[in-house]
């Protein structure tokens, strides 16, 4: 058996050319066709799943403690932004 992998692009009518060099000659053959639509991963879109992707803290409820006082530490951080 044989595995290639290949990377094409639709024609403007939606056809897809495959020609496939093989060592098989006069050889009858099944072939299995997989298509997958590819996104795009232009970096606007890239970025874009970066921004909707949140980190889930779930797995951290309850384990981390707080040594202080949050609100004055909150005003700290806030004041240096003015």
């Amino acid at each position: 058996m044989i595995t290639i992998n290949l990377k094409q692009k639709t024609k403007l009518d939606g056809h897809l050319v495959i020609d496939v060099p093989t060592t098989l000659i006069e050889k009858n053959v099944d072939v299995v066709l997989v298509i997958q639509e590819k996104e795009e991963t232009s970096a606007s879109n890239i970025a874009e799943k970066k921004a909707n992707k949140k980190y889930d803290f779930s797995h951290l409820y309850g384990k981390l403690e707080w040594k202080g006082n949050a609100l004055a530490e909150q005003k700290k951080i806030r004041a240096e932004w003015e």
